[in-house]
């Protein structure tokens, strides 16, 4: 994927602080070790090819799903939330970390490294980065001030990781989510044509929003990347359309649309830049 795919769900985790407790985190490493014996000041330094994998947790630790030999989370990490989504064997983990936004994109840049199709866009507030592993997918969303209106978490960077693919996470394959997703969100997306999908996130941070849709299949891509042709877009490669990973930007005036397809998933993202 091209070097440019972020920013925290501000709503997932405000939802996810609603829930916390109170008191401080305490570390879920191998030795047991006490809150009280984690240092404050940042925790990745030396050499990003040997991150530390220990995870300091408030109330939420991660299950054994988790490929945490493969993807890291940042030492000082104080998970918010965790949940699988059975439907396409996925898990999401959302964490704030005192390091540094570049910091933290180079730990996970340098952990897929290898990855096919490695990808990172740098938003106003972050980082998005994507990439594809064996039959697991990687997104994570990095954002400097997602957390500042919480005077608890204030000054935290966030980040927001979405895994698909796993082993170990029950599902029978893709499928549509039951009841009603979120409606296309039309004010914030001038002259972009409607995806029809399941609207499962809808983020907006600094004039850009980003959307994560569930489809029903490939002809739902295909007839979409039409509908932004006869819009008017223009795309910096011909999209291909019978690929099981489509992703391409396309561009209309001075806005910039980002889209992505896991065929594996049934899972689309879509980040629009004005």
């Amino acid at each position: 994927m091209k070097k440019i795919l972020s920013s925290i769900l501000v709503s997932v985790l405000i939802l996810a602080l609603a829930g916390c407790r109170a008191k401080g985190p305490a570390v879920t490493e191998a030795g047991g070790v006490s809150a009280s014996d984690v240092p404050k000041q940042s925790q990745i330094t030396g050499d990003l090819k040997t991150p530390p994998i220990e995870t300091p947790s408030d109330s939420k630790t991660l299950p054994a799903s988790y490929p945490k030999e493969v993807l890291p989370l940042a030492a000082d990490a104080e998970i918010l939330d965790v949940r699988e989504n059975p439907a396409n064997k996925g898990l999401e983990v959302a964490y704030v970390s005192d390091n540094d936004i570049d910091t933290l994109c180079d730990l996970y840049e340098d952990a897929l490294k290898d990855a096919k199709d490695l990808s990172t866009i740098e938003t106003s507030g972050g980082y998005m980065i994507s990439a594809k592993m064996d039959v697991v997918g990687y997104n994570m969303m990095l954002s400097k001030d997602a957390m500042n209106p919480n005077p608890r978490y204030a000054g935290k960077k966030s980040v927001y990781i979405i895994l698909t693919g796993l082993e170990g996470v029950s599902g029978g394959g893709p499928q549509m989510p039951e009841g009603e997703g979120q409606a296309w969100p039309s004010a914030d997306l001038p002259g972009v044509p409607q995806f029809k999908g399941h609207i499962g996130q809808i983020l907006r941070e600094d004039g850009n929003i980003y959307l994560e849709i569930t489809v029903e299949n490939a002809n739902v891509v295909k007839s979409y990347i039409d509908e932004l042709t006869a819009a008017g877009f223009s795309f910096d490669a011909e999209p291909d359309a019978e690929s099981d990973h489509v992703q391409f930007l396309a561009f209309k005036g001075n806005s910039i649309l980002n889209f992505a397809y896991e065929a594996e998933e049934n899972y689309v993202s879509i980040e629009y830049q004005k």
